[in-house]
């Protein structure tokens, strides 16, 4: 990244992400943000997507002046979602399922549009701009109220800099409570980065299409834990799962926070998790815990879904897989512990990237951009030669990937990975879709 760039900062700047620890971060945040408090309820803040942590979104303007130049005077207007990194933006952009506000506030020199609204009852997503002398793409998580009240949620956070004055960003909105079809909304944002100020935004919101809601009423135990799936929203954006879990207070065998799900259809097609959050209170020995998450959305005519419970357990000390690249002989296998071997069944090198084609064979389910078993490429000084436009792997067909790395390199270069055990999966829930 040149220097002349602002530092990305993000929601989750605090945490240290080097790509062998991305796991963790993905599968854990929940737990590691959790805040239990007797007989009140607390809003976690979620990951969003794990590029956000990463602040990789670096637009094209970084490249050419000429382009910085021109992007500056592009008006962000319609299109703000068409070219966001989840399937679900592009399609609500796309379909024209957005509300335009286009609505500024300023302070301090700094100038924050409110562009466009998203928001189907699957999903409530804001995209703005932040424009001043040198943009800092870092808000305070604001403060939100609707029809006059101050809501609870989690918040998830991605973007990226038109030009060194400008950040284009987007804001991911959990509430704990479902919102009503329309409402008033007020949003106050009290610093931008270090710098205080005050922003504040009113506007109408009204949810833009109709979406299917299924409510199951099937409580399955999970390790002496009643959980049961009280919604399944489904809109043309998204997919949005609404789990509840009660156990004993003294129950130690089963964090509520720790429990993800995969969400599977019924050709195989793995759903992608975009962000997951959790909120809980204790009462009369009891945690309640209440998790939501966000997947991409469901492919038209799918009749049913599969949702399985699972657990990571933790891998520590379990090592690293090293494979040296170079005189390296086509294929070769990348030992991924007991969760996985992965072939290396290819590898294209070009003028400024690499491309590994590779097979992963294991009995668990494989995700879609591999964020659970990532592999990565490092240089002989250690560096990690992620690619800013494609960090993560991407799914050909069936269990067969590629991904791209940022070097024109062939020598001196390691294939690197973390050992993993299986992770532990519970009994599935089994969903009709009318």
């Amino acid at each position: 990244m040149s220097s002349q760039w602002p530092d990305l900062k993000k929601e989750m700047d605090n945490i240290s992400v080097p790509m062998d620890k991305l796991d963790s971060i993905i599968t854990n945040t929940i737990k590691e943000n959790r805040i239990k408090k007797s007989k009140k309820k607390m809003a976690l803040y979620s990951l969003g997507t794990a590029v956000a942590a990463f602040g990789l979104f670096i637009g094209s303007a970084s490249v050419s002046p000429t382009m910085a130049k021109i992007a500056s005077n592009i008006p962000i207007i319609g299109t703000f979602f068409n070219d966001a990194w989840d399937e679900g933006l592009r399609i609500a952009g796309k379909q024209g399922l957005t509300q335009i506000l286009e609505q500024s506030a300023k302070d301090n020199g700094i100038t924050l549009t409110i562009n466009e609204v998203f928001y189907d009852g699957t999903r409530f997503t804001l995209g703005y701009t932040q424009e001043s002398l040198f943009a800092i793409g870092d808000l305070e998580r604001p403060n939100i109220k609707v029809n006059g009240k101050n809501i609870n949620f989690s918040s998830g956070y991605s973007g990226d800099f038109v030009t060194p004055q400008k950040y284009k960003g987007i804001i991911d909105i959990t509430p704990t409570e479902e919102l009503p079809e329309e409402f008033d909304m007020k949003i106050r944002i009290d610093a931008v980065g270090s710098i205080p100020g005050k922003w504040e935004f009113e506007f109408p919101v009204k949810q833009s299409n109709e979406v299917i809601v299924i409510r199951p009423q099937e409580v399955k135990m999970i390790e002496q834990a009643e959980v049961q799936i009280t919604s399944l929203k489904l809109g043309p954006a998204g997919t949005n799962l609404s789990v509840k879990i009660i156990k004993d207070e003294e129950n130690t065998r089963v964090d509520p926070y720790a429990l993800n799900f995969y969400m599977i259809d019924e050709q195989g097609n793995v759903l992608d998790t975009i962000s997951g959050s959790g909120s809980g209170d204790i009462e009369n020995g009891k945690e309640k815990a209440k998790l939501d998450f966000l997947y991409s959305p469901l492919k038209e005519g799918v009749k049913k879904v599969r949702v399985i419970p699972y657990i990571n357990p933790k891998y520590e000390g379990l090592g690293e897989a090293s494979i040296p690249l170079d005189d390296q002989s086509l294929p070769f296998v990348v030992d991924q512990g007991e969760f996985e071997k992965v072939f290396i069944t290819d590898i294209t090198y070009l003028k400024d990237k690499m491309v590994v084609y590779f097979d992963v064979q294991s009995d668990a389910i494989i995700e879609n951009n591999l964020s659970r078993n990532p592999i990565w490429l490092e240089d002989t000084n250690g560096k990690h030669l992620m690619s800013k436009d494609k960090p993560f792997a991407e799914r050909i067909e069936g269990n067969k990937f590629k991904q791209e790395f940022a070097t024109g390199k062939k020598k001196g270069l390691l294939l690197k990975t973390i050992k993993y055990p299986n992770p532990i999966t519970y009994e599935e829930f089994e969903i009709e879709i009318p």
